[in-house]
């Protein structure tokens, strides 16, 4: 491995995270900085037996999003996961490595766990268990970076690590080669490493520098909905998960050109985590309106209040399950509003009144009751959450013409009627589905 490139990179990006931190108040001790025997760096470099491969202009990804496109910024690195990494960046990986009791052989990271435990970078326990699912923690990613950097320089000392950690010497090093910030007295090693301080120490590790104008500004850079631009890690993520070719620029890369990373999903809405997003040619719709739906600069199908939003979304958690069909999960829902509130006079929607739905699904949803048009409101806002082209209806009931809401859904050219109100009260007639005239009931449509 080519020491001088790493240090380089790694050096670079302590200069400038310590620059662009506040100074340390009075009251906070800062830590200090211990100087080492620079000679051990030979025996370092002779003892290492594998090496991080050199990857010139051409950067290839080596994070990704979930199976649904999402990338999980906040979630925990897992063994699995950080062995795979740090075996798919090696120059050669081993042929053949040791076994663990909880590691399938035909797992797709026992490679990467066999070999690198036999080298000591990424560990096993006294009885044989890789713990996969484990989290990665930052003092296990500061031990699995240390094998691949020099250890002379100036380590820092942290309040929560003392000498007798079996990491002591090992975190000292990374934060010396700049993978961790040296100016926290806490470093905090029982904490899980999240996949978004993954991509940063990664980065760092590899001397990568995100061309932070290309990123910001290309539309060709792939759209995580659970990272906005606004992320703290954004540039080092997308550094991380998209391949692309660089040039070294003064301080930071220059992308020349980048791959197009696509969304796992297939074209189509999609309800992910309770929220509706579209995929279309690959790529997440933002800032858009498809088949009326208004999918927002995250990406979500926006109702106008976030309140209401999360509130719709926890219904679908908690109502729909992923082994159900589109029309079970419709139905599961319907369900939901038909039982489990009751009715209470509400003010009438007036004919030709617009935009309505939302602060007659909130009040509905928060009040545990309500008229017609909340239980309307709050069935339509929840079939679109599912990828429907549901709208309310303003219109008369019966041979008397009483005002009343409902929803209509229009399925392979047929009007269908969604009347949840009416069923709450009529328990022996089907209003889900049915069509025009087969109701007890006769519907007139302004």
């Amino acid at each position: 491995m080519k020491y001088k490139r790493i240090a380089a990179g790694v050096l670079a990006a302590a200069a400038l995270l310590i620059a662009a931190l506040p100074p340390a108040s009075a009251d906070t001790p800062v830590p200090q900085a211990v100087s080492v025997d620079a000679s051990a760096e030979k025996a370092v470099l002779l003892d290492s037996r594998l090496s991080l491969r050199e990857e010139g202009e051409t950067h290839k990804k080596y994070l990704n999003g979930n199976d649904f496109g999402m990338f999980e910024p906040s979630k925990a690195l897992t063994r699995a996961e950080a062995a795979q990494i740090f075996y798919i960046l090696l120059d050669e990986p081993p042929e053949a490595g040791g076994r663990f009791r909880d590691v399938p052989e035909n797992a797709w990271f026992a490679q990467a766990a066999g070999s690198l435990a036999r080298e000591g970078i990424i560990i096993g326990d006294k009885d044989g268990l890789f713990h996969p699912d484990s989290p990665f923690t930052r003092a296990e990613c500061a031990a699995a970076a240390a094998y691949f950097l020099p250890s002379g320089g100036f380590p820092f000392l942290f309040h929560d690590v003392q000498q007798d950690n079996p990491y002591y010497s090992d975190i000292c090093i990374a934060a010396a080669n700049g993978l961790f910030s040296a100016a926290d007295p806490l470093f905090r090693p029982d904490d899980p490493l999240t996949r978004a301080e993954a991509a940063i120490i990664f980065n760092r590790l590899l001397g990568r520098s995100p061309d932070v104008e290309t990123i910001a500004s290309s539309p060709e850079v792939r759209f995580f909905p659970d990272v906005p631009q606004s992320h703290w890690a954004y540039a080092h993520i997308m550094e991380a998960s998209i391949g692309h070719v660089q040039q070294p620029g003064a301080h930071t890369e220059q992308w020349t050109s980048l791959n197009e990373e696509r969304c796992p999903l297939a074209d189509g809405f999609h309800n992910i985590g309770g929220s509706l997003y579209c995929v279309r040619e690959g790529q997440f719709v933002h800032n858009e309106t498809v088949r009326g739906f208004w999918f927002g600069e995250n990406g979500r199908l926006a109702t106008g209040n976030s309140a209401l939003g999360t509130a719709l979304a926890e219904v679908i958690l908690t109502r729909t399950n992923e082994n159900m069909t589109s029309g079970q999960k419709l139905r599961a829902v319907y369900n939901y509003v038909r039982d489990n509130f009751t009715y209470i006079k509400r003010k009438l929607v007036s004919k030709g009144q617009t935009g309505w739905e939302p602060a007659y699904a909130e009040a509905f949803l928060r009040d545990g009751r309500g008229n017609c048009f909340g239980y309307a409101a709050t069935f339509c806002l929840l079939a679109r959450e599912l990828g429907y082209d549901a709208r309310t209806v303003v219109g008369w009931l019966g041979k008397n013409r009483q005002p009343h809401g409902w929803v209509e859904i229009e399925l392979d050219g047929t009007t269908y009627v969604y009347d949840a109100e009416l069923e709450m009260k009529y328990r022996s007639s089907n209003f889900f589905q049915a069509r025009y005239g087969s109701t007890r009931f006769a519907y007139y449509k302004n």
